[in-house]
C-alpha cells in the first residue's frame, strides 16, 4: 500500500503498457495515474505489444476516466529524449539518435514521481536525469544535464532535443502567441497557427527578443534544429489539438545561460503523425556543473483558447496579454 500517494491522488505501479490494458509487471515502464490522467513512462527497451525499442519518455498519455485513446503514436513516445548535439561537423558521422540507443534506468524516486537516468551516450558525455510527475491533468518534466567532458567547445553550447509523436490528429498544427522575426514580417504579437510544409523546413521557433541563432557547421544533420522559421514566440507555451482534447506544452522562461525553442514536423511520426517537439540550448555550461530546465504537458478536453492561456498563467504565475487577433 502507498497511503501517501493515495492521499496525493497519484498512484504508481510497475507495469507493461498495452493500449491501456491491465498492468503487467515489467522492468521497463511505470504507470502514473490521477483521477484525470494516465501516463506510462518508459525507458529505451521494447515492451508490450507495440512499443518499440529506442523510444523513451511518456509512451502513453490518455485522459481519464473512460478514454481508451493514446495521444502518442503507440510504437513511439512523447517527451522523448531524442538528440544531443553540438553543431560540430566532427559529430556528423555519429548516430543522431544516440540518446534513444544508450541504456537508461527507470527509477521511482519518490511516491510522486519517476525518473529516467542515463549516464551518457556512446559519444556524448552528458549525464541526463529526467523526472516525470503526474499532477491532476498534467505531466511535469524536469531535466537535469551534467557535462562529464567538454565535446561542445567549438560552438560553445550543449543542445538537447525532445520529441513527441502525435497519433493522427485532425489538425497537425501547433498554435502559439508569437510575431515575425525582425525584418521578416509583422512585428505585432498575434496567434500563430503553423504547420511546416515539409520535415525540416521552418521547423523551429526562437523566443522573442533573442538575437542569437546557434552556429552550425555546414552539413549539420538534425533537420528540426537547423530549419529555423520566420516566427518567434512571445510566451513559452504552445498547444495542439487531437480530437476533443488539447495538449498544451509550457516551459519555464530560460535564464541568460539557456534558450528554449519550439520545434515541429508535419511527418515526424510517419505520414499524418506530426511531431510537436522542443529543443534546449545551454551556452553557460561547465564540465561537472549541472544545468536544468522545467516543462509541463497539460492534456485535457479543449475548452477554448482562453482556457489554454489560463492553464499557462496558473502554472507560470505570469499574466498573458491576449492578442486581439
Amino acid at each position: 500500500m502507498l497511503p501517501a500517494a493515495l492521499l496525493l491522488g497519484t498512484v504508481f505501479r510497475i507495469a507493461m503498457p498495452g493500449a491501456f490494458a491491465a498492468d503487467i509487471p515489467s522492468a521497463h515502464s511505470l504507470v502514473l495515474e490521477t483521477p484525470r490522467l494516465r501516463a506510462v513512462v518508459a525507458d529505451n527497451e521494447a515492451h508490450g505489444a507495440t512499443h518499440r525499442a529506442g523510444y523513451n519518455g511518456v509512451a502513453e498519455l490518455g485522459s481519464r476516466p473512460g478514454d481508451p485513446t493514446n495521444l502518442f503514436v503507440p510504437e513511439y513516445a512523447g517527451l522523448n529524449l531524442e538528440h544531443v548535439f553540438s553543431g560540430d561537423s566532427l559529430s556528423f558521422g555519429w548516430n543522431i539518435f544516440e540518446p534513444r540507443r544508450a541504456p537508461m534506468r527507470l527509477v521511482r524516486s519518490t511516491t510522486t514521481r519517476v525518473e529516467l537516468q542515463q549516464e551518457r551516450t556512446e559519444h556524448w558525455p552528458l549525464r541526463s536525469r529526467i523526472a516525470f510527475e503526474a499532477k491532476d491533468d498534467a505531466v511535469d518534466l524536469a531535466y537535469a544535464g551534467t557535462p562529464l567532458e567538454d565535446v561542445w567547445k567549438k560552438h560553445g553550447y550543449v543542445g538537447v532535443f525532445f520529441a513527441s509523436y502525435i497519433r493522427a490528429p485532425e489538425d497537425m498544427a501547433i498554435q502559439f502567441i508569437g510575431r515575425s522575426r525582425p525584418g521578416r514580417g509583422d512585428p505585432a504579437p498575434r496567434w500563430i497557427r503553423h504547420v511546416p510544409e515539409k520535415h525540416g523546413k521552418a521547423a523551429s521557433h526562437r523566443p522573442a527578443g533573442s538575437d542569437w541563432d546557434p552556429p552550425l557547421d555546414e552539413g549539420f544533420n538534425v533537420d528540426l534544429v537547423k530549419g529555423a522559421s520566420d516566427f518567434e514566440y512571445v510566451y513559452p507555451f504552445y498547444f495542439g489539438r487531437s480530437g476533443e482534447n488539447v495538449l498544451v506544452m509550457m516551459f519555464e522562461r530560460s535564464n541568460a545561460g539557456g534558450e528554449l525553442r519550439f520545434a515541429q514536423s508535419p511527418s515526424g511520426g510517419g505520414k499524418g503523425n506530426p511531431a510537436w517537439d522542443f529543443v534546449y540550448f545551454r551556452r553557460d555550461y561547465a564540465v561537472g556543473r549541472e544545468f536544468r530546465f522545467r516543462a509541463r504537458a497539460v492534456y485535457r478536453k479543449f475548452a477554448g483558447i482562453d482556457d489554454v492561456v489560463r492553464a499557462y498563467e496558473h502554472w507560470s504565475g505570469e499574466t498573458v496579454a491576449r492578442p486581439q487577433r
